[in-house]
């Protein structure tokens, strides 16, 4: 599969979910938030721990190199396509950290690669208070796919303030402002979810990413977490060279041998070979969005 193609069916996918997920969801915890735990779920369980797993599994330093520049191709993508959810899951679930745990990997990533890595994290920079994520967001035609998590924030923040006013002479006022505020938001988001991509889906490579389960044969997250870091350990010692292996196929049977699986699996000199597009609009995206992108 094309990287291009297979990034534009995460957004699909991302699309889907994202557009299911109705404003009960958000507003109220809920016993079963079934939309919101498939769209959740699909970001950090699956493209998050894809990525981190992928990477970390793979011994061999060169093809663990191309192995992430591979996974930052599909962020880009992503982010021409405006499906900021994507990026954020892919660039924050396995690659932020790669600079501090895996210093050998981040040093031989490209320049164009380790410029994007620095633009997204600047985005959802807690000290600018995500105004260069806002920014963009406002500025990005639709259709789009937002960071969710940071809508749920706001929302909880606005359902903070009182419902009511209660005066100095003792009189109560409704606050009205509150209620507008969150259904001015709630639209918002409902302004993003009415807007469909123009992708043609592919259902094989859907089926294929949704079965992805990076954590198959843990009990629990923790476990998982922990393999991930005396993975970290293994290949690239601290204050060492990273160890040198052989170029092989992972024992692994948590990806299922398919095409989506192979591509992460060997070492390739080219990210853009056999170009295919989903979308009519391809080529004018691209170049629109490279000029966000740092060279």
């Amino acid at each position: 599969y094309d990287l291009k193609e297979l990034s534009d069916q995460i957004t699909l996918i991302c699309s889907t979910y994202f557009r299911a997920i109705t404003s009960q969801e958000l507003l109220y915890r809920l016993p079963n938030l079934y939309n919101l735990q498939n769209y959740m779920k699909f970001l950090d369980k699956v493209l998050g721990f894809w990525c981190k797993r992928s990477i970390l599994e793979t011994s061999n330093f060169e093809e663990r190199v191309a192995v992430t520049e591979r996974f930052i191709q599909i962020a880009i993508r992503a982010y021409e396509k405006k499906n900021f959810a994507a990026v954020f899951a892919i660039i924050f679930g396995g690659i932020i950290d790669l600079e501090k745990s895996l210093p050998h990997t981040w040093d031989r990533l490209s320049k164009q690669s380790r410029a994007f890595v620095t633009l997204v994290d600047d985005m959802l920079g807690e000290d600018s208070h995500f105004k260069l994520y806002f920014e963009k967001l406002r500025q990005s035609p639709l259709p789009v796919v937002p960071f969710i998590a940071n809508n749920q924030t706001r929302i909880a923040q606005m359902k903070e303030k009182h419902n009511i006013i209660v005066l100095s002479t003792g009189e109560i006022l409704i606050n009205f402002r509150k209620f507008q505020q969150i259904g001015e938001h709630l639209c918002e988001i409902q302004q993003y979810q009415n807007m469909p991509y123009d992708i043609i889906p592919n259902y094989d490579i859907q089926r294929e990413l949704k079965r992805l389960n990076p954590m198959k044969g843990f009990q629990d997250e923790n476990s998982f977490q922990n393999y991930l870091v005396t993975r970290k350990e293994y290949i690239e010692p601290v204050d060492s060279s990273p160890k040198v292996f052989s170029i092989r196929r992972p024992p692994h049977t948590w990806r299922s041998y398919s095409r989506v699986s192979r591509l992460f699996m060997i070492p390739s000199t080219s990210f853009n070979s056999h170009s295919r597009t989903s979308s009519q609009c391809d080529e004018h995206n691209h170049q629109k969005s490279n000029t966000d992108i740092p060279n």
